[in-house]
């Protein structure tokens, strides 16, 4: 099984040129233009747990400093194993025929494979990490009762950035719900989203 996952689910290390990534021929496609409705609207969505995530980590905390330090490093420990089990997430929805890619970009990491995926498709590849990850964390962070501060600033560094990592994927979702009645398939090329117009 795990030999398997490997021949097909390929990290490639960190992105330093867009040029890596694989394209397709993009001239029967429409890129895709999220706006900044789509924005504002998961904004609005993520608004509410990002504030309890942000009051966790600035809540005050009267001991060492070096405490402090080592449950950040922690934290972003943790950040980097729940990116990569979402960019994992995001990977396995792809047919196992087609080559997928996994990359750090930045401070963050992405999946890209050129597959062409219907609109239901798309959305369950979109939705299923943030479904088990985000959503979770979302919930628990505005829930959290805890009297430990150095956990409770450990989990609202995590789920901030966890949170904030999401509003693509989100602001993605919005977009591909409000226009599906033009799309027939989606398909990734180079670093941009595309669709075919029905």
């Amino acid at each position: 099984m795990l030999e398997v996952l490997s021949m097909t689910i390929k990290f490639r290390g960190y992105l330093k040129n867009n040029n890596q990534l694989k394209s397709v021929d993009e001239s029967r496609l429409e890129k895709m233009a999220i706006g900044w409705i789509d924005y504002l609207f998961v904004f609005l969505i993520i608004l509410y747990p990002l504030t309890k995530s942000l009051k966790l980590l600035i809540s005050k905390y009267n001991g060492k400093i070096l405490n402090v330090f080592l449950i950040d490093i922690l934290g972003f420990i943790i950040v980097i194993l729940l990116m990569i089990v979402h960019e994992y997430f995001h990977a396995k929805t792809f047919s196992k025929k087609e080559d997928i890619y996994i990359w750090f970009q930045g401070f963050g990491m992405i999946t890209h494979c050129t597959e062409i995926k219907n609109v239901k498709e798309y959305l369950y590849t979109l939705l299923l990490p943030n479904l088990r990850i985000t959503l979770p964390l979302s919930i628990f962070v505005i829930f959290v009762k805890l009297s430990n501060p150095l956990i409770l600033k450990m989990i609202g560094l995590v789920s901030s950035i966890i949170i904030l990592g999401a509003i693509n994927d989100l602001a993605t979702i919005v977009y591909i719900i409000r226009n599906r009645k033009q799309i027939e398939y989606l398909q990734l090329s180079g670093k941009y989203m595309y669709y075919k117009k029905k």
